[in-house]
């Protein structure tokens, strides 16, 4: 009995060391990822497109009137109210806040948004809920229990229309938005380098394969003129940053 004992103990140990080996290598190789990243400062990109930097991050607001829709929420709630101070707007005119996906860099924020609807895709709702894992069996987390589950069709809130491409592989139910048929908002689905986008490391996706087919969804929009990345900035020519695209 006491043999069988020492094995089992040998066996959790080993399968605890590995486990934390894992841990501290995903934290070493995301913390290079992020070295690398590029967010532009907090300002006002175009008439009615605002970026809030926190940290390696940033989020976006659209202006709707005398309120705004954000993508995306950021890490954490003081980090963000303080830009917003830069930009003179208040939280509280943030009627809606769509998710591109639920990891904490990008939905950290949402308790700052008191007056806004959450929305995201009902794909990313398993990465919450204890279905899927982000890394092994951890999932995320999201500071609100009330939120909408979005499918391809456009949503409409004021006079903004919110168009979702669903790009998953980073997380399950990563998702890109289009406003107005102009601003193409894209998370974590892409990176963008010298105004042509690329590919995340292989690491930081949950699928890797399946992020690399999701870019498709998002490189032959009509119309389409800006695209805001999460980590590496915008352009302004949406047209030759996915022409120079290469798989």
């Amino acid at each position: 009995m006491k043999t069988f004992f020492k094995k089992l103990f040998r066996w959790f140990l080993g399968i605890l060391l590995l486990l934390v080996a894992l841990s501290v290598i995903f934290v070493a190789v995301t913390a290079s990822a992020k070295k690398k990243m590029t967010p532009v400062e907090t300002g006002r990109l175009t008439d009615d497109v605002y970026a809030v930097k926190d940290r390696y991050v940033n989020m976006y607001l659209v202006r709707d009137g005398n309120d705004y829709i954000a993508i995306d929420a950021g890490i954490k709630p003081g980090n963000i109210r303080g830009e917003l101070r830069k930009l003179d707007i208040d939280p509280d005119r943030v009627k809606a806040v769509f998710l591109t996906h639920s990891d904490g860099d990008h939905a950290g924020g949402l308790s700052l948004f008191k007056n806004a609807a959450v929305y995201m895709h009902k794909n990313e709702e398993q990465m919450i809920n204890g279905e899927t894992g982000r890394m092994l069996w951890i999932g995320n987390r999201i500071d609100t229990k009330q939120y909408s589950l979005l499918d391809e069709k456009t949503v409409r809130i004021g006079d903004c229309r919110i168009k979702p491409f669903p790009t998953p592989g980073h997380t399950a139910g990563l998702t890109c938005y289009l406003v107005n048929d102009i601003y193409l908002f894209t998370g974590d689905a892409v990176s963008l380098s010298d105004g042509v986008i690329g590919l995340f490391p292989k690491y930081i996706n949950k699928n890797p394969r399946k992020a690399r087919r999701s870019v498709q969804n998002i490189t032959h929009l009509e119309g389409v003129m800006y695209l805001f990345t999460a980590h590496h900035g915008f352009t302004a020519d949406y047209s030759a940053a996915v022409r120079g695209y290469r798989k």
